[in-house]
């Protein structure tokens, strides 16, 4: 069963309605905002239910609109962002970066271009702050990924999202050091953040800038 309604003129939401015994609410990417209930659900609860989330739903509704405004120049694969600063994109040739930009034969060589132009000096940098930090992976990588900017298997292989390159390097090496505790400390418990704080100690800044550019790991 779906049902359509508004709240208190904040924003619309769709009501799904199933034999599911639990609740849960999504704000996908256009701002729609579906709110799944058990059947016998009455307007009551869903409503109690929306003013306990009413603040975060319009939190990642603002979220995506502040987003939204800089898609269209990415979108269109005329620009792109180098180390946090948005440059041209020029479409045709080889897959390299320079002063004038991203240069890409095709808007799929995005990942050949960036690891090509910018890996070696990252791996440089990440094999600086696991001598810093004194924490080992045990092989490193780029891979495309649409949620993670770095992911760190039990056995300590790190993979990066090679979109890190895009972001500004003090996020960079933000990354980094997330990646290298979790050889460590396999969760996000206190411990860990600890770990983190160690080295970064803004990460709670850097973390929330990174949300910023949640947008690009889903593009390239």
């Amino acid at each position: 069963m779906v049902e359509y309604s508004d709240y208190k003129g904040r924003f619309r939401y769709t009501i799904i309605k199933s034999k599911r015994r639990t609740y849960s609410i999504k704000v996908t990417e256009d701002n729609l905002v579906y709110v799944r209930v058990p059947l016998r659900t009455s307007q009551a609860e869903v409503e109690k239910l929306l003013s306990e989330k009413a603040d975060w739903i319009e939190k990642v509704i603002s979220f995506n609109n502040a987003n939204s405004l800089a898609l269209p120049c990415v979108k269109s694969y005329d620009k792109a962002y180098v180390c946090g600063k948005l440059v041209p994109v020029v479409l045709g040739g080889r897959n390299f970066i320079d002063e004038c930009g991203v240069h890409v034969a095709s808007i799929k060589s995005f990942k050949t271009a960036y690891v090509n132009s910018l890996g070696g000096w990252f791996l440089s940098e990440f094999s600086s702050t696991e001598a810093l930090t004194g924490l080992k992976s045990r092989s490193v990588g780029f891979r495309s990924m649409k949620s993670m900017w770095g992911r760190c298997s039990a056995g300590g292989e790190i993979i990066f999202n090679f979109k890190l390159l895009m972001l500004p390097k003090e996020l960079q090496r933000y990354v980094m050091v997330h990646e290298l505790c979790h050889t460590v400390h396999h969760d996000h418990s206190a411990a860990f953040w600890r770990a983190v704080s160690a080295f970064v100690p803004d990460w709670k800044k850097l973390r929330s800038r990174l949300k910023e550019y949640a947008f690009l790991a889903r593009m390239y």
